[in-house]
């Protein structure tokens, strides 16, 4: 089992390399290719219609040749599980407010009912995650952000083991 320590090391290693990593829909880990990217804009044309052509090329641009993560696949990196935005929240244990949550929680919101979004709590208030196209990583203040819960990962140690 992996502990919540790792879990954020893997995310701050991730962080560090941003500029490897782009955040695109759908994506999981892969190389982002032109016909990957294609292929993921098809899977999911309801997402993808709110962007003109012209800024899907824009998207595609930025994101080529690089790891492309959305923010479920950056937990997926992050603890080495397989799951979606919601599964996770589903799955937490411990559930809370996000200022009551604390360091390798996951955190969520709906977005006000509407969307899905994850990140994780890296400690002393601060998050990251991996939030829009044209994006990597992103960290920000837990408190400054529309974090709506907090929880345990399921699978995470969090005895309090450094590695």
């Amino acid at each position: 089992m992996i502990t919540y320590y790792k879990v954020i090391q893997n995310a701050l290693q991730i962080y560090y390399q941003r500029d490897k990593y782009a955040y695109f829909y759908a994506a999981k880990g892969q190389i982002l290719t032109d016909p990957l990217m294609d292929a993921l804009i098809a899977c999911e044309p309801e997402y993808w219609k709110r962007y003109s052509p012209d800024k899907i090329l824009e998207i595609k641009d930025f994101s080529r040749g690089r790891v492309g993560l959305d923010c479920s696949g950056f937990i997926n990196a992050c603890t080495g599980q397989e799951k979606y935005s919601t599964a996770y929240y589903l799955d937490t244990l411990n559930k809370t407010t996000p200022a009551l949550g604390t360091e390798g929680n996951l955190l969520y919101t709906t977005h006000g009912g509407r969307g899905r979004h994850v990140g994780l709590d890296i400690g002393y208030g601060y998050y990251l995650s991996f939030e829009k196209e044209m994006q990597s990583c992103t960290f920000g203040k837990i408190s400054a952000y529309r974090w709506e819960h907090s929880g345990q990962l399921r699978d995470v140690d969090y005895t309090g083991a450094k590695n």
